[in-house]
């Protein structure tokens, strides 16, 4: 692997923990708990691809070079679902926002006849 890799590696394994934290934190809301699971399961999944990818590293087997990638492929994958999930409610939260102030806009005309 060329120089980079090892850096690479440390990004990695710094943007897991940064994700666990988080995921950990959104964790403390019984709301935050939908997401936060997924996002604390999809860290350790990133996590354990980085050691796959250490693992790799100094030994040059191509099953731990396969391994990191299926259990990075994991990590993606709920993370992709949970940003869906995120947006389709993020959106839902801004059409009832403006439903709620179209209705209280006509209220406001209907009180003044």
């Amino acid at each position: 692997m060329g120089p980079g890799f090892g850096r690479t590696l440390g990004d990695m394994r710094f943007m897991g923990w940064v994700t666990m934290i988080y995921g950990i934190l959104t964790c403390l809301t019984i709301v935050g708990m939908i997401v936060g699971i997924p996002v604390v399961v999809a860290a350790n999944r990133f996590l354990a691809g980085v050691t796959r990818f250490e693992a790799y590293r100094a030994s040059a087997s191509i099953e731990e070079l396969k391994a990191g990638f299926q259990d990075l492929g994991g990590s993606f994958r709920i993370l992709k679902i949970i940003t869906i999930v995120y947006l389709v409610l993020t959106a839902l939260y801004l059409v009832f926002l403006f439903m709620m102030g179209g209705l209280s806009l006509l209220a406001g005309l209907a009180d003044g006849y």
